[in-house]
Formats: structure tokens, sequence, C-alpha cells
């Protein structure tokens, strides 16, 4: 969690790992529980990533979807050589666009 206050290791537990389709992991900390699942799929010769945060309530959803974003884009980052992502770019100018789409 580069990004969060001293950045903090947080400890995943594997839910299911069905290679080479998807990853489901849980964390649990201080501020509550996550369950994540990654779905990778090939389309016309590039692998497809799909990143599934099943969340307990919308409440965050403005905060975690632009958090999520910033990380997603930190990976292509560093797969790709491209400067690192600013956070400010994300929030707090993303947070309306994801609590639009939790209604």
């Amino acid at each position: 969690m580069v990004f969060e206050d001293e950045a903090p290791w947080v400890e995943a537990r594997i839910e299911a790992c069905e290679p080479p389709n998807r990853l489901a992991v849980s964390t649990i900390n201080e501020h509550g529980s996550w369950h994540l699942e990654l779905l990778l799929s090939e389309d016309d010769g590039t692998t497809q990533v799909r990143l599934v945060h099943h969340l307990e309530s919308t409440g965050a959803v403005g905060e975690v979807g632009a958090g999520w974003e910033y990380y997603l884009d930190l990976l292509v980052s560093a797969r790709t050589g491209t400067p690192k992502p600013d956070f400010a770019d994300y929030y707090p100018s993303m947070k309306p666009y994801f609590q639009a789409l939790a209604g």
C-alpha cells in the first residue's frame, strides 16, 4: 500500500487460486476486511485484467474506486516504465464518478 500513510504491509489470505484466470484474496486490518478478485482473460492476444472489489456497503465507494484507479495505473506504469501517476489526479476529482456508479 505504497500511497497509504507509512506504506504499511497488508496481509492477504488467498481464498481461491485458479490459474491462469482467477485469484481471490481477502485482507483484514484496522480499517476492516476487503474481498478482492483478479480475473484474467485473453482478448485478441492481449491480457485483460479485471479487478473486482466485493464491498459490504457503498459508503466509501468514491474513495475506494479512485484509489483502485490509482493503484491499477501505478501497475501499468511499473510494467511500461512510464512515470508514476500522482494520486492528486485521482482523488478527490474521481470521487463523484464512483459515487454515481453506486447509485
